[in-house]
């Protein structure tokens, strides 16, 4: 017989997530019609974030704009809405828009809190979006950058860069980014001893 059994609430959809609000300001995504709370950045996350907000808003020319985050729908999934860390589109604004349709450029910062998530979950999902042209992570505890770029439609190139002298060549917004300016004022954490 057993006692009572419990039953797992029916996923949110994206139009329910998006009609919910909340009495603080976390920033939450819904990840499989499930509601994630994200936890407050830490500094390396927020200033890698605004270095390379500058720089790309100095390269972009109209109608290209970026903004910081902006919320997605991949299409892969009917119950997800991501909040990407910086995104450029050029589809015009819309009143009262919370979701941005077609992004050329997406971009990640990972922590170590993100990171599965991040590489796992949303790249493979930002990859099934047509409009996007490169894909973007950016460690916040080492300079490690991995740069994603579609070529032939669907097949997609990989770069790592790690040395301060390495570029960020980024096609979709005609920048060209030392990794030594993105992470200018970037404190690492000290490496653990091998032991």
């Amino acid at each position: 017989m057993g006692g009572p059994q419990y039953k797992r609430p029916e996923p949110l959809t994206v139009d329910e997530f998006l009609a919910m609000s909340w009495q603080d300001d976390r920033r939450r995504e819904l990840i499989d019609g499930h509601v994630i709370a994200v936890v407050p950045a830490m500094r390396a996350h927020a200033t890698l974030v605004a270095n390379l907000c500058v720089a790309i808003a100095h390269a972009l020319t109209d109608p290209a704009e970026v903004l910081t985050g902006a919320g997605i729908v991949p299409k892969a999934r009917a119950h997800t809405c991501y909040r990407v860390d910086l995104l450029v589109t050029c589809e015009p604004p819309e009143p009262r828009q919370r979701m941005i349709h077609a992004p050329v450029l997406l971009v990640e910062v990972l922590s170590p809190s993100t990171q599965a998530i991040d590489r796992n979950r949303k790249l493979p999902d930002y990859r099934q979006m047509p409009s996007v042209q490169e894909i973007v992570l950016v460690d916040s505890e080492q300079m490690h950058v991995e740069l994603y770029r579609r070529f032939e439609g669907t097949r997609w190139l990989s770069e790592i860069l790690r040395d301060p002298a390495d570029v960020l060549h980024l096609d979709s917004v005609g920048l060209d980014l030392p990794l030594s300016d993105l992470y200018r004022r970037v404190a690492f954490p000290p490496e653990e001893a091998a032991g």
